[in-house]
């Protein structure tokens, strides 16, 4: 049976680029962008694995790494990350990022209109 486009494997994913997908050899560096969570958001479920975070803009479902709650990086503040495979795509990746924050501002903004 084929696999659907809305089927997730995490440890698939863990070796590859968030924004282009491609799978990163090893021996590669790769380069990486954080994000906080809005109030609220977070799940403690989700601490320390790998969760698919859609963007609608953009049309993509890209791999979210949630720290854990007694990591580092959690208590320097980031509650998840982006692995890229390039500066490129990182650079790809932070607008669209910023598009879903824009848009999730706008919606929350309709939504609390009386």
């Amino acid at each position: 049976m084929k696999a659907s486009k809305h089927d997730w494997d995490a440890d698939d994913w863990l070796g590859r680029c968030a924004w282009c997908g491609r799978r990163i050899p090893e021996d590669q560096e790769v380069f990486g962008l954080s994000m906080k969570f809005r109030p609220g958001m977070a799940r403690p479920e989700w601490a320390g694995t790998v969760q698919p975070l859609r963007l609608v803009v953009s049309g993509k479902t890209i791999p979210m790494l949630v720290v854990s709650e007694d990591s580092p990086a959690k208590r320097a503040g980031h509650d998840a990350y982006f692995q890229v495979c390039s500066e490129s795509c990182g650079q790809q990746l932070q607008p669209a990022l910023r598009n879903e924050i824009e848009l999730g501002d706008v919606l929350s903004q309709l939504g609390g209109e009386e």
